[in-house]
């Protein structure tokens, strides 16, 4: 498994509720309104394949592998879901 973090910024309003329902898809945790942690099979690469569609020209996007070295402050849940998930 693999434990993603994606960011972006999406320009385009138009889309935006597919870059949503997309990662949504995904075992995950919204950090802010534009990054989202998620849980896959798939690799950053394979990831960004799948989510590079569903952007328009202006807007932006990575796809960051996680690791186990982290350090943070937030919601119990988000911490709860970091400490499974980041292994």
């Amino acid at each position: 498994m693999h434990t993603l973090l994606v960011v972006y910024d999406i320009r385009d309003v138009r889309h935006e509720e597919g870059v949503q329902r997309f990662l949504e898809g995904f075992d995950g945790m919204r950090f802010s309104p534009e990054s989202h942690a998620i849980e896959t099979e798939l690799n950053a690469g394979e990831v960004f394949r799948r989510l590079e569609p569903l952007l328009g020209r202006d807007d932006v996007a990575y796809v960051f592998e996680l690791g186990e070295n982290w350090m943070g402050y937030g919601y119990q849940a988000m911490n709860d879901w970091l400490h499974r998930n980041l292994h």
